[in-house]
């Protein structure tokens, strides 16, 4: 079944359904971003706000479609970086704010998609040893977290930033003292040199850091059957072209059973994936 998307009409089966009086930004500025530089953790955000610098386009309509897996964007969407700012009510729910991102890539940069069901290529993400033993670097966090609320400002302490920027800054490996500070946050992954680190993250949280960090050719699933939240560290990177460095992170593939007792199978999955149809660099804000 195909369902056509737009910002205020969705078409269903022939039914056409409007959305009445649709939520948008109180403010919204999107800007391209041509320093080069790629984004260092997220910004702070407080309510009613959020700030995203040097983005791809694919990480706003991840936004307007929380949770969707993405197809049909041209090449810049997902190369070409902006810097976004947008302000909206406090009391804005999850959905809300989805149609506010919605409503705002329809004005500016002329969005449209719809959903499909398609079968496609996939990796499963499994146990990789006989025993089911986790490896070295995934471990049952002994933190304790509240859950996680979007409506809450989100502050990374200064020396937990700062240990994140020297080892980007210096293109090093962490420190001992340094790992021990990005593995004790509630948070999701921090990415510092070419490595994940998370103090509570289950397997969801996971997959979505193996997307940011080595950019898998192929959409992973769990099918790990571990529950929880655990401490996790993982240096790795995609499969590299030509001779390999010795000195850069081992490729996804070999990192994953090695440091976290874990590896991808390959797999057919059914899934719904949102095509995207149309969209055009931002207009002016």
């Amino acid at each position: 079944m195909r369902i056509l998307i737009s910002a205020q009409v969705a078409i269903l089966g022939g039914i056409v359904l409007a959305a009445q009086n649709p939520v948008e930004f109180d403010v919204a500025s999107i800007k391209a971003n041509t320093s080069g530089q790629l984004p260092v953790g997220p910004p702070p955000n407080g309510p009613g706000r959020t700030v995203d610098r040097a983005v791809p386009a694919l990480v706003l309509v991840r936004r307007a479609y929380p949770g969707a897996t993405v197809t049909g964007l041209p090449n810049w969407a997902e190369s070409e970086r902006y810097d976004v700012e947008v302000h909206f009510a406090t009391a804005a729910t999850a959905e809300q704010q989805a149609q506010m991102w919605r409503k705002l890539l329809s004005d500016r940069m002329k969005l449209e998609a719809h959903y499909e069901v398609r079968q496609r290529p996939a990796y499963r993400l499994v146990r990789s040893r006989s025993d089911g033993q986790l490896g070295p670097q995934l471990k049952v966090s002994t933190l304790k977290c509240e859950p996680p609320d979007p409506a809450k400002r989100v502050d990374i302490p200064v020396e937990v930033r700062d240990a994140m920027m020297a080892t980007i800054r210096d293109r090093r490996r962490a420190t001992p003292q340094e790992e021990a500070l990005l593995q004790s946050q509630c948070r999701g992954m921090i990415n510092a040199w070419q490595t994940l680190y998370a103090g509570a993250a289950d397997m969801k949280t996971l997959i979505l850091g193996l997307n940011f960090l080595a950019r898998p050719d192929r959409p992973v699933v769990d099918a790990t059957g571990l529950d929880g939240v655990f401490a996790i560290k993982l240096w790795a990177a995609p499969p590299s072209v030509g001779a390999p460095d010795p000195d850069a992170p081992p490729s996804l593939f070999s990192a994953l059973p090695d440091q976290l007792g874990l590896k991808l199978e390959s797999a057919t999955i059914e899934d719904q994936v949102l095509v995207v149809d149309h969209i055009e660099r931002p207009s002016g804000n």
